[in-house]
């Protein structure tokens, strides 16, 4: 998968696993509880309706916590295009909701969660239409685009 990462996304996960993201004290997404990072990116309801939107598609139930979430990643599914797309969205998302969250604190523009779905994916769709583009080549029939389209078009 090294050729297919977005860069600016995959940085972002390593930062996040590593815990040097740093957050205030309540989360700009739902002002609702203190911001961390399980509940940032997992738990505020804002992030869960992003999370919801793409795992539901794929018909997966990823663990809530992170740690868990990052070694589920190894292997969410039996198909190998449907483990790329998992990952490569997983990574997407992460940096959707820190972007959103960003925005919110920096510039106090705030956008629906829908918003933020729509870029994450129109992201994604442009990734792997580039990616797909190169399995034409191989003996495979199925392309990350098709099984993209199959589940979220």
């Amino acid at each position: 998968m090294a050729g297919g990462r977005i860069p600016k996304h995959d940085f972002l996960v390593w930062v996040l696993a590593r815990v040097r993201l740093h957050v205030p004290l309540e989360c700009p997404l739902c002002s609702t509880n203190m911001e961390s990072r399980q509940h940032l990116f997992f738990d505020c309801a804002f992030s869960s309706e992003v999370w919801s939107f793409f795992y539901s598609r794929l018909h997966l139930l990823p663990p809530s916590l992170l740690d868990d979430g990052i070694r589920w990643l190894k292997d969410p599914s039996r198909d190998s295009n449907i483990v790329f797309i998992v990952r490569l969205a997983f990574q997407a998302c992460i940096y959707g909701i820190w972007r959103e969250r960003n925005t919110r604190l920096h510039s106090q523009v705030s956008r629906p969660a829908a918003v933020v779905i729509s870029e994450i994916c129109l992201i994604l769709r442009a990734k792997l239409d580039i990616l797909s583009r190169e399995q034409r080549n191989l003996p495979s029939t199925v392309t990350y685009l098709s099984n993209w389209s199959l589940h979220f078009v």
